[in-house]
């Protein structure tokens, strides 16, 4: 069975944040990725959202869209899914609040989808949909 895990794209002013991935993470260290992380037990994607939008950012969504589900393997073969939401409006200013990312960046989309070193591939075809 896969890990179930939760993203978040916030959009704003045809930009979006991505967060660079702290150097000591386990998974995906120096990658910028989107804001998320794993459910917990029993927990829905959307309550799951909310808490790792407030834990690692400090915001809150206003809204959140279902845009996207992928499915993937890390380097160690263990499988993931990953629901991904859209983010229009929130209450909070983006910052960071713990050791997951040491940088947050607005990008436009376009720029985004050809980032060398994103967490995962499959982000580029999606930020490019957003351009």
């Amino acid at each position: 069975m896969a890990t179930a895990l939760v993203g978040a794209i916030l959009s704003s002013g045809g930009r979006i944040l991505l967060g660079l991935r702290h150097p000591d993470r386990r998974s995906f260290p120096h990658c910028w990725d989107i804001i998320g992380g794993h459910l917990e037990s029993g927990e829905a994607p959307r309550d799951a959202l909310d808490r790792e939008l407030q834990e690692e950012i400090g915001v809150s969504a206003d809204d959140a869209v279902p845009l996207a589900s992928i499915h993937f393997e890390d380097s160690s073969g263990t499988a993931f899914h990953l629901e991904i939401f859209l983010v229009t409006m929130w209450t909070g200013t983006p910052a960071i609040r713990d050791r997951e990312h040491s940088e947050l960046r607005w990008f436009n989309p376009a720029i985004a989808a050809s980032i060398p070193n994103l967490a995962l591939p499959h982000y580029r075809d999606i930020f490019a949909s957003l351009a």
